[in-house]
């Protein structure tokens, strides 16, 4: 079993629909590993969605982690105050959280945003 993985929303978002945007070297990193997707892009799909800029509810989101053995990660209140230690290399309030997340619990953050490669060790951007 490789290390544990926290697949970014869109990751999350292409495993559940199985989108043919994640990569067959991307899907068998999944398949093989530990995986945790946080509340906090529970609650980025939820407001998306709400927005009508995603297809996919929240609640189906869910029920497909459930389904699928991945483990929901909560925010804690450390993890949020983690966020002011990263360089602003990236704003985006959802990416932030999920890097200070994925640093404190020594899981690697696997995502489809290049620009989260520039935090260093720890993020994985998708082939």
């Amino acid at each position: 079993m490789k290390p544990g993985l926290l697949l970014d929303t869109h990751i999350a978002l292409w495993w559940f629909t199985a989108s043919p945007r994640l990569k067959k070297a991307d899907r068998e990193l999944i398949q093989t590993s530990r995986c945790w997707i946080s509340a906090a892009s529970i609650w980025e799909i939820a407001i998306k969605y709400k927005l009508g800029k995603l297809p996919v509810a929240p609640e189906t989101v869910l029920q497909a982690a459930d389904q699928s053995s991945i483990i929901l990660l909560s925010i804690t209140p450390a993890q949020a105050a983690a966020t002011q230690d990263l360089p602003l290399l990236h704003h985006d309030p959802f990416d932030r959280l999920l890097i200070a997340q994925s640093r404190m619990e020594k899981l690697t953050l696997l995502t489809s945003d290049v620009a989260l490669g520039d935090y260093g060790a720890g993020i994985k951007v998708a082939s």
